[in-house]
């Protein structure tokens, strides 16, 4: 159980489940495919907005490209509840098109780990930093959909950054 130990020992077993998922995955070797052993592209933009206009603006931006938000993860304030400390905000929203994602299954299921889009925002120094994890565009079976994916993603963080 963490909850009795110290901060460090959490952290240490934190870092310890990390690296042993990590060797697993590694140790097996019917998990790489091309599409998948691409590294995440990121598109980053800062803004001086307040942190929930960026939130209220992005889930408004999400909606109006027809995506649904699945999932947000409010990162910085389970920390700060876990630590009882002030932590600066930091949020993962999670999206996807149904549509899309269907498209993507049918011509490479593996790709569906890309899935759903992501975007997260955190305060930095007073900004607020919204980060888009842009999905690889290295198959050519989905070349076209990633590039939509892609700009779909700059385009929202954009707006908003605005």
């Amino acid at each position: 159980m963490i909850r009795g130990r110290t901060r460090h020992e959490r952290l240490l077993l934190i870092l310890l489940a990390v690296l042993l998922n990590g060797a697993a995955l590694a140790a097996d070797s019917s998990l790489s495919s091309n599409s998948l052993d691409a590294a995440a592209a990121r598109y980053t933009v800062t803004t001086t907005k307040l942190f929930d206009d960026v939130v209220a603006d992005l889930e408004f931006a999400i909606s109006e490209n027809n995506y649904r938000i699945t999932g947000r993860n409010q990162i910085g304030k389970a920390i700060a509840d876990s630590e009882n400390i002030a932590f600066p905000r930091s949020t993962i929203i999670h999206f996807c098109n149904l549509q899309t994602a269907k498209e993507v299954f049918d011509l490479n299921p593996d790709f569906l780990l890309h899935m759903p889009c992501r975007i997260t925002l955190r305060e930095k120094q007073g900004d607020v930093v919204i980060e888009a994890r842009l999905v690889p565009e290295n198959d050519p079976k989905l070349m076209e959909i990633t590039a939509k994916i892609n700009a779909m993603l700059r385009r929202i963080s954009d707006y908003a950054a605005k």
